[in-house]
């Protein structure tokens, strides 16, 4: 274990902003294609089935396969990979993104208590709750900017809760699993399964996976695009971390997604950065600095 960290050239905290961006832009995308029609199993699975198809190239060609990591890996797929980011795609279905992703934004507390029943090293402290508690009410600030919460489904806030209360409870089953096993020894099994996941459950639930009238032009590149950037080096820098950081540093990244995403709207979609962006995402950022000094890597 300790060849496959020195291997390792970016520090916890590089892995941790890298995670977010990915999934943050892999988010938005996902919503810009559920708007348009495509079904939310279809946007979880075929990214999923891209990202493990290159997790199944790279580790043959770079010797990552491990005999022992690949049934961790199909639980990964399942509860901390499928699980989460199908509740989450539903949720886009009938809710705003602000919201989905205040209610994401609730995981780390979650996987902060269990980290302190399961890690030693993840004593749960005062600073560590400050930190928690002033990134979440810079999130809370972000979706209270005028027109954030609109249109709210109660169905919608149920399936996105739920995904949040799987990932943040699986991501400590990720870090001890990436500390025994490996973070890329476990990414080619966990996102194929976790690919594979939304179709059994569109065929027992009866999802039309494919509109009627079909995908249009750029759905298919727009998915694999997602699968590669976001689920495939997403989940494995997220991984990578897993194995050299502590799970209350990888617990922050849900508090960057809101970021992003108001960022990425004020991009990419001309909407208007408000007095409330401002103080939500300086908040954010000082919330996470505060509880990064608090959360030690287990790897100098």
């Amino acid at each position: 274990m300790a060849g496959i960290r020195q291997q390792q050239p970016f520090s916890v905290w590089t892995l941790v902003v890298f995670t977010a961006v990915a999934f943050g832009s892999g988010g938005l995308l996902s919503k810009g294609l559920i708007d348009r029609g495509v079904d939310s199993f279809t946007v979880t699975a075929v990214p999923f089935l891209a990202a493990g198809a290159v997790g199944f190239v790279v580790a043959g060609r770079r010797g990552d396969f491990r005999r022992a990591a690949i049934v961790p890996g199909i639980v990964l797929g399942i509860f901390n990979s499928a699980m989460p980011a199908l509740f989450f795609n539903i949720g886009f279905e009938t809710l705003p993104a602000g919201l989905v992703t205040l209610i994401i934004s609730l995981g780390p507390t979650i996987t902060a208590a269990l980290a302190h029943l399961v890690f030693a090293d993840e004593r749960f402290n005062m600073m560590k709750g400050i930190g928690l508690a002033v990134a979440l009410a810079g999130v809370i600030g972000l979706v209270a900017a005028p027109g954030v919460i609109e249109g709210a489904s109660y169905r919608g806030a149920a399936w996105v809760t739920a995904g949040s209360v799987v990932a943040g409870s699986s991501a400590v089953l990720a870090r001890w699993y990436a500390v025994r096993h490996g973070g890329r020894a476990l990414i080619p099994s966990q996102l194929t399964t976790a690919g594979v996941t939304p179709l059994i459950a569109a065929a027992a639930f009866g999802r039309q996976m494919i509109p009627r009238g079909g995908f249009a032009g750029g759905d298919i590149p727009i998915m694999v695009a997602i699968g590669i950037g976001a689920s495939y080096l997403g989940f494995r820098s997220l991984m990578i971390a897993n194995e050299r950081g502590t799970t209350g540093q990888i617990a922050v990244v849900p508090y960057l997604l809101p970021l992003i995403g108001v960022t990425g709207g004020i991009v990419f979609f001309d909407e208007q950065l408000t007095p409330w962006i401002v103080i939500g995402g300086l908040l954010i950022l000082a919330g996470v600095a505060i509880a990064g000094r608090a959360s030690k890597s287990a790897v100098r």
